[in-house]
């Protein structure tokens, strides 16, 4: 118990600085999808948007630019459809590219696929399982489930800031393992109404990595609560099918990992993101590595 006071002292001062940050460069949620238009929005005329090559230099450079690898389509929804789904590490925060992990994990379906690829990214800043299980239910998300190939899912997060900063002078393991409890049953519901929208869909759920690993590196506790609720959401998804767990903790607890954050040093900058988006393409169920 005086251990736990000890990390309670410590997590305080922490949680009010990070809270600061996280004020500081909170992104306003928003209700609709973060990126691409609605589906009604009508298409743009290429014909008319397009000019025709003035010389013979812009000629040259509008083969060049015909020649490039397809690019992943963000405004319909194509043959191969992804779907993102969760809190800031699915939105991409932190990423001055605003990439993410999902961008280039859709561009290398892209390259691996005959067919065109499209995304749609529903990540929010801040969000907790409990609104992503009313997040799944909103007409527009689930009309893109119900056509996705892929879903990308990375969520719980905010769950535990949120017991940390609503608990701090209560703050035990008791809370954490209440929460835990949360998490799980909210998991179920979040995979189950995916699954019910699409059945063939493959689901694939990111885990997640300590948030104060940069502060207290020495605080093995909140390693331990990480482990749990990380074994929680492989739970939910060795229980169900075309269901993939992908564990991302060990990317950042690396000697060194210190340069894959951002400047919040919460949310990994675009080489940390790169790193996941590695991670997830060796977990891809592909038609070719069927």
């Amino acid at each position: 118990m005086n251990k736990i006071k000890w990390i309670l002292l410590i997590l305080i001062p922490l949680v009010f600085v990070v809270g600061i940050l996280l004020f500081i460069n909170k992104e306003e949620p928003d209700t609709d999808p973060v990126i691409g238009p609605i589906l009604d929005d009508p298409l743009p005329d290429k014909e008319n948007e397009e000019e025709p090559p003035k010389d013979e230099e812009e000629k040259e450079e509008k083969k060049k630019d015909d020649n490039k690898p397809e690019e992943v389509t963000e405004d319909v929804i194509e043959d191969v459809h992804i779907v993102g789904l969760g809190d800031s590490l699915t939105k991409g925060s932190g990423d001055k590219t605003k990439g993410g992990y999902i961008h280039p994990v859709a561009q290398h379906i892209q390259e691996n696929s005959d067919e065109p690829v499209s995304l749609k990214n529903f990540g929010i800043h801040g969000l907790p399982s409990s609104k992503l299980v009313k997040k799944v239910e909103e007409e527009k998300v689930r009309e893109h489930i119900k056509q996705a190939d892929h879903v990308f899912i990375t969520i719980g997060g905010n769950d535990i800031l949120n017991i940390v900063e609503y608990n701090f002078f209560s703050l035990d393991m008791d809370v954490f393992e209440t929460g835990k409890q949360r998490y799980r049953k909210n998991m179920f519901v979040i995979v189950q109404t995916i699954r019910a929208l699409n059945p063939d869909a493959n689901i694939y759920v990111l885990g997640m990595f300590n948030p104060f690993h940069n502060f207290f590196q020495d605080i093995k506790e909140i390693d331990g609560v990480i482990d749990e609720w990380n074994q929680t959401a492989e739970l939910v998804t060795d229980i169900n099918e075309k269901t993939q767990y992908i564990p991302i903790d060990d990317l950042f607890l690396e000697e060194g990992s210190d340069h894959l954050f951002s400047n919040d040093k919460l949310h990994p900058n675009q080489k940390g993101y790169i790193k996941m988006a590695n991670r997830v393409q060796e977990y891809l169920d592909l038609p070719e590595n069927e």
